[in-house]
């Protein structure tokens, strides 16, 4: 493959292993991804793989950061912005969808991860920058409901209306379903 994808974009080894161990933990998840599985998809050695990482963990880290990052900036620039906590959450279910949908294996990625990692990882999860705006508001009476039914009732809709959505159980056109989101969110926040 000489490290391009299609004969007029080059893409780095490295970038290509990142991109093949993303495409297979989302799918077949971590214990069932091998490093002879990522190097069969970009076509190299397992060797290859171990002159740019050390291990399928480190692998993993890496991609978390790289997910979490995206997924924190999002939040910084669409979500954060916003007035109110109803607002905030609204931003919140229409980004994260987007993202979901325009990165779905980023986002299955993302949910293996935090779904299967142990205590010691979650502070490094957007997650826990929403929960406390969640949780602020709540102090301040904005918010009717305790902050983690709030976080739990928008990410976990958000990953249903997901999974629907690759299933092709979802026949709504996207701009509809994240403005139903939206307001069923508005609904059950105010």
């Amino acid at each position: 493959m000489n490290g391009k994808r299609d004969s007029s974009v080059y893409i780095p080894t490295k970038e290509r292993i990142l991109n093949a161990a993303l495409r297979l933990f989302s799918v077949k998840g971590f214990r069932g991804t091998t490093i002879k599985d990522i190097a069969r998809e970009v076509e190299i050695t397992e060797g290859a793989i171990y002159r740019h990482f050390r291990s399928k963990e480190e692998i993993i880290e890496h991609l978390v950061r790289r997910v979490t990052g995206e997924i924190r900036e999002l939040v910084k620039r669409k979500v954060l912005p916003e007035g109110d906590v109803v607002s905030r959450a609204k931003a919140l279910a229409e980004a994260l969808l987007n993202y979901a949908l325009d990165n779905p294996d980023s986002f299955r990625f993302l949910t293996v991860y935090h779904i299967l990692k142990e205590n010691g990882g979650a502070e490094r999860l957007p997650g826990g920058l929403l929960i406390e705006t969640f949780r602020e508001a709540y102090r301040k009476g904005e918010l009717g409901l305790h902050p983690e039914v709030a976080f739990g009732l928008v990410t976990g809709s958000v990953e249903k209306l997901f999974i629907l959505w690759e299933l092709g159980m979802v026949r709504t056109h996207r701009d509809i379903l994240i403005e139903e989101l939206k307001y069923a969110v508005e609904k059950a926040l105010s």
